[in-house]
């Protein structure tokens, strides 16, 4: 897929959207380099999103957002 053809779809997303799709790159990037991120000062380095309890906030904060769309 062209630069053209995703820039268009990703300027759709909400903002969390865009965070999760950028929080994806990320660690593609990492895997596919076999880069460990830095940890933060006094925070130990996590799985990723998908296992946080802030990707758990953000996900049902998108969930009800789609419901909004689609049932007003």
């Amino acid at each position: 897929m062209l630069n053209t053809q995703i820039a268009p779809l990703i300027r759709q997303l909400s903002h969390s959207e865009k965070l999760l799709l950028l929080n994806l790159l990320v660690a593609e990037l990492l895997d596919e380099s076999g880069l460990v991120p830095l940890p933060v000062e006094n925070k130990p380095v996590s799985q990723g999103l998908h296992d946080s309890f802030e990707a758990a906030d953000i996900l049902s904060k998108l969930l009800a957002e789609k419901k909004e769309l689609v049932h007003g």
